[in-house]
Order: structure tokens, then sequence, then C-alpha cells
């Protein structure tokens, strides 16, 4: 009878080792126990962890702004959970929704312990939802998710953001005389060019066809101006391999709390479309 306890103890806690997904570590971060769950998700034996911190699972893109959060709340005894990318040891990344608890005793907190869930295909799932898939930007559905909550950051930050309207002059006769294939690279170009262009706060989506919208984060229509004509020169320098260059007609217009935002749009598309009838590729404030 012992022997089967014994025995239905050690299924179990291989199961659960096997099945479960979790890091402990020391005070300092240094790993000190992985599961055997977290070794099939990453592709790292343990004894290629014990003894360090998370620097081979890490990837390089999880902003160091996330990790000086975590740190803080757990040091001061709570609880931190939320999303990271890591990596595989074969350098592939994945997903996985993480909390990590504090160790504690009467003595104070012993070590860390971090429990993961893997949400890689929940995250891909969503990227094929929210991003278009010819130019890697956000689609529109994504944009009318982001204006809401822009909308509603500057009523609380009692800030203010503004929109602007991008067409691609002439796009059709592209489409025209060189080919949709060759539309579509200048699109992707001209997608990662003006998302180089801009500022990690600022947010960059294709509207549709070749009319793009850009929401500048805390700015007003005479600080918007420059960064449209910004966008506008660095589009007409830009060589993309054809015999002219790329144009664009710039509607911009300013967000208010007292105005709708569909109606701001409006005043962006009507100011882009005022930009086209005085001869393209320029930028024009929107009026309401």
């Amino acid at each position: 009878m012992i022997n089967n306890s014994t025995h239905f103890e050690q299924l179990k806690s291989e199961i659960l080792d096997r099945n479960s997904v979790t890091i402990t570590t020391d005070i300092t971060g240094v790993i000190v126990d992985v599961s055997k769950g977290f070794e099939m998700l990453s592709g790292f034996a343990r004894d290629e962890l014990i003894g360090v911190k998370h620097k081979p699972v890490r990837h390089p893109d999880t902003p160091k702004e996330l990790y000086d959060d975590l740190w803080n709340t757990i040091n001061q005894g709570n609880t931190w959970c939320g999303e990271i990318k890591n990596k595989k040891k074969n350098g592939t990344k994945y997903w996985s929704k993480v909390c990590i608890e504090p160790l504690q005793s009467n003595d104070g907190i012993l070590g860390y312990i971090g429990i993961y869930t893997n949400i890689t295909e929940q995250k891909e799932l969503s990227r094929k939802i929210e991003i278009d898939p010819l130019t890697g930007i956000y689609n529109r559905a994504k944009l009318h998710i982001l204006l809401t909550q822009k909308v509603e950051q500057a009523f609380f930050d009692n800030s203010t953001f503004t929109i602007l309207f991008i067409d691609l002059d002439h796009f059709k006769s592209v489409n025209d005389q060189y080919g949709h294939l060759e539309g579509d690279r200048i699109l992707i170009e001209f997608s990662a060019l003006i998302r180089d262009t801009l500022r990690a706060s600022d947010i960059f989506c294709r509207w549709g066809g070749e009319e793009f919208l850009v929401i500048l984060d805390q700015t007003d229509l005479n600080t918007a101006l420059p960064i449209a004509e910004k966008l506008r020169n660095r589009t007409y320098e830009y060589d993309f391999a054809l015999n002219r260059p790329i144009t664009l007609s710039i509607g911009i217009s300013q967000a208010n709390p007292d105005i709708p935002i569909g109606n701001t749009i409006k005043a962006a598309d009507t100011a882009m479309y005022k930009a086209k009838i005085q001869g393209r590729n320029q930028s024009v404030l929107g009026e309401f």
C-alpha cells in the first residue's frame, strides 16, 4: 500500500512537471529550477538554464520598461502578470502569458516562481485579424479599436492628437503602367518608409487601396503639419525604382473632445481631396 502510494505520488509529480511551464529563480533572478514543460516549450535543457538569468530565452524585442515594471512589482512582494515574447533555443519567438509570484517566508522573499501559459497561437491569430496582409501595418478594423482607445486616453490625459489622411497620387497609373505586382511592391516599400519615419507612439494603418491613415500622438495642427511635410518629402525623395517619384496628398485634422471622431476623420479626408484639387503633392489643414 505504501509502495503504491509512493508510486502514485511519483507519477502525479511527473505528469504535473511535464504539463506545467514554470521557472523558479532566486531573489536576483538566477534560475534555480525549470519544469519539464518549460524545457519542452523553450527547447532548452534544464542544465542549460540552471545557474543563469533569463537572457537565453529573453527576446530582444521585449521593451526594457516591461522588465522594470515586473521587477518593481515582485520586489514589493506582489504578483506580476503580463504577456512576454520569448525566444526558443532555435531562435524562433513564442508568446507567453506569465504570472510571477514571490516565494515569501517570515524572513522575507526567498525567490520567485514564474508560471507560463503558451499563447503564441492566439497572438498569431490576433495578428492576422488586425494586420494588413500586404503591408504588415494595422488594418482598418484595428484602427477603429485604437482610435477608441486614443479618444479615451486624450480625455483622461487632457491631451490631443491629430489625424493624417494620406493618398498616393496617381497610383492607378502605376498599376496600369507597371502592373499590380509592382503596385504592391510600391505599397510595401512606402509602408516601411513611413513606419520607420514615425515615432513609436504614433499609429499607422492602411485605410484601403492606396489610402493610409496616421494618428499622431500628442500633437495639434501646428505640430502635425511639419510631420506631414516630412513624410511627404521623404516619399518624394525615395527611389521606388520607377521613372517618376511617388507623391502624396495629405489632409490633417485635430481631434476635439466635443466632436465625434468620425467627423475628425471626415475633415482629414476632405482636406486630402482639397490637396488633390489644388495640384497634389501637398499637405492641407482640415476644417470642421
